[in-house]
């Protein structure tokens, strides 16, 4: 096998139950319940914990969700799923047998401290109903393990970030440990096998937006910090070498989409079919100064560029300000002559509630706050918000209240109760994962 051919075993999990033999079979994931609390418990960071089981279609709201982790267990090959966080060793990963579960993911729940929601203006709450007009994104769809954790007060924002993930790694890790021995129901192999008719060579230019706050935002092989870009083989990506934070939700900074990008899939389904794929080129956005932008997005030509890349696939997970980065490498690729497409959610058009004149006249935010002439190709995902009231919940998991809007953080409403979210929550959604970066919800601007 050779170094970046890599084979992931596929366990679908159909079912979760609690008891005190865990294991998988069938489709039906038996966890001890209290085990995976005392790993939560593991640090004396965390003051409290509860774990709870949660289903699809379920008359449930979750609220404070902070990350989505799908186990994942290296068994042949080098290196460990999610290298280099949460004491995961650093090597390259990409190759060898990796097995998975499918439909299923570790859920952290924790609510926003106020000394870090005062530190962090996105670090913002969120909530995922399971069933109802607010399930309209993927994170509706999984079975959950729910850790609700409530760590000791007054943690600097990195240390609370770090406790949350570390949680949330360990109980990933413990459950796919369950794996090891077993034969997957599926397989699937991944490698950018050579091509031999002269196709167009493509690159996907994967664009992630840092994090202001040195320590947290979304990390590769462990750094999160601002820096120029890098190419990494897609195995590393689907062997989790991305990964997300526990402090600010953005859609894209979810740990679960990096390993289920349904991009890298579909560019493996055409790759020596319709054109030759050369790999990734992961490049940060929401760098703080123009020229550091511009630095940016040249050096991401400049790699395409070495690659010999004819086009390129650009995508990216959000935000205002990173959407300067993104254009201008749109803009760059094109002007060396490297066809470009861009795959882009739109925002969600609403009226942004300033005061309550400016909403009657309905003032609205653009589908794209920044472009260049040079982006012509562009491909919608279209929006996840959801366009009618959230009803009550027979059950809510994660808290018992919520902050739906940033400029008041003191008024906390019932979370059990039906929320109208463009009322409460002014312009932005606060669906968790309501931007669908990547084309995997099922409500678009065409639906099907």
């Amino acid at each position: 096998m050779r170094e970046f051919e890599l084979e992931l075993g596929t366990f679908p999990v159909e079912r979760v139950v609690a008891g005190d033999r865990p294991g998988w079979s069938d489709g039906t994931l038996a966890v001890d319940l209290e085990r995976l609390r005392r790993l939560v418990l593991d640090d004396p960071r965390v003051a409290a914990a509860q774990v709870e089981l949660v289903e699809p279609g379920q008359p449930t709201r979750i609220v404070h969700p902070r990350d989505v982790i799908e186990p994942r267990l290296k068994v042949a090959g080098r290196g460990q799923a999610y290298p280099a966080i949460c004491g995961h060793a650093p090597e390259t990963v990409g190759g060898g047998v990796t097995h998975r579960y499918s439909g299923f993911g570790v859920l952290i729940c924790a609510a926003v401290p106020p000394s870090i929601r005062r530190e962090v203006s996105a670090a913002t709450d969120s909530l995922i109903d399971m069933s109802g007009p607010g399930a309209v994104t993927p994170y509706s769809r999984l079975r959950y393990v729910a850790l609700v954790i409530e760590t000791v007060p007054d943690l600097p924002v990195t240390t609370w970030n770090e406790t949350l993930r570390g949680a949330g790694h360990r109980v990933a890790d413990d459950l796919a440990g369950l794996l090891r021995d077993q034969e997957p129901p599926r397989r699937e192999r991944f490698a950018l096998d050579p091509v031999a008719a002269p196709l167009p060579r493509v690159v996907h230019v994967h664009t992630l937006n840092a994090s202001m706050v040195p320590g947290i935002g979304t990390t590769i092989y462990g750094y999160g910090r601002h820096a120029l870009p890098i190419l990494l083989h897609p195995n590393e990506i689907l062997d989790g070498a991305i990964a997300g934070d526990a402090v600010v939700t953005y859609p894209g900074k979810i740990t679960w989409i990096q390993v289920n990008n349904p991009v890298l899939p579909a560019l493996y389904h055409r790759h020596g079919r319709d054109f030759a794929w050369l790999g990734c080129i992961v490049s940060r956005t929401r760098w703080g100064a123009a020229a550091e932008k511009e630095l940016s997005a040249w050096q991401t030509v400049k790699l395409a560029q070495m690659l010999g890349a004819d086009g390129a696939l650009v995508t990216w997970n959000h935000g205002g300000n990173d959407l300067l980065e993104v254009m201008l490498t749109i803009q760059g690729l094109e002007q060396a002559g490297i066809k470009t497409v861009f795959l882009t959610i739109e925002s969600d058009i609403k009226v942004v509630r300033l005061t309550p004149e400016l909403a009657e006249t309905g003032v609205k935010e653009p589908p794209l706050l920044f472009s260049v002439p040079e982006a012509d190709a562009i491909v919608s995902t279209g929006t996840l918000a959801p366009t009618d009231p959230l009803p009550a919940m027979a059950r809510v998991v994660g808290g018992a209240e919520i902050v739906l809007d940033q400029e008041r953080p003191d008024l906390r409403i019932p979370a059990a109760e039906p929320l109208d979210l463009e009322v409460l929550s002014g312009a932005y959604s606060p669906i968790f994962g309501h931007f669908d970066n990547y084309g995997l919800g099922t409500q678009s601007y065409f639906d099907y």
